[in-house]
């Protein structure tokens, strides 16, 4: 995580935090104009944010970041629910959706690939076991993954097994 992103979200938790909401991810991308940066929330216990949701969050996020003023070119603001499709970031995230379909991607493959589908088996301090859904070329039906190979997690199919 670049160090303005974790200035922005360290800045913005305990207000966040006060009016019900957690954050996510805050995720800077984009260039010039096309800059944008996307804080994704959800709420304190855990539920989705709704549309309304958002734009409280919205309007307190700009005031702040008017403040702070981390960025110092333009960019576009993005307050999101998590979807669906909700990114696993902290190593929180992976105990708290264990037992539920993943779709995690490495920075380097590993067994010919880059790409693993399954269950969220187990997850600790180090890192993540998975039981596929298609084996290994080896056979093998499930792969343990250390925290610094993953590139990108999130879940694939939310319903928990």
């Amino acid at each position: 995580m670049s160090s303005i992103v974790q200035k922005i979200e360290e800045y913005l938790k305990p207000a966040l935090k006060d009016l019900g909401y957690v954050i996510v991810r805050v995720y800077l991308f984009g260039h010039g104009k096309n800059r944008t940066l996307q804080i994704m929330l959800e709420k304190n216990n855990g539920d989705s944010v709704n549309m309304d949701d958002c734009e409280i969050a919205s309007k307190e996020i700009s005031v702040l970041l008017d403040v702070l003023d981390p960025i110092k070119e333009h960019y576009n603001l993005e307050v999101s629910s998590t979807g669906l499709e909700r990114p696993l970031v902290k190593k929180e995230d992976y105990v708290r959706f264990c037992n539920n379909q993943v779709l995690v991607k490495t920075y380097t493959s590993k067994y010919n690939q880059k790409v693993f589908r399954g269950i969220l088996e187990h997850a600790d301090d180090t890192g993540i076991r998975l039981i596929l859904q298609c084996p290994l070329e080896n056979g093998d039906i499930s792969i343990k993954l250390e925290y610094d190979e993953i590139s990108s997690a999130h879940l694939n199919n939310p319903i928990k097994f």
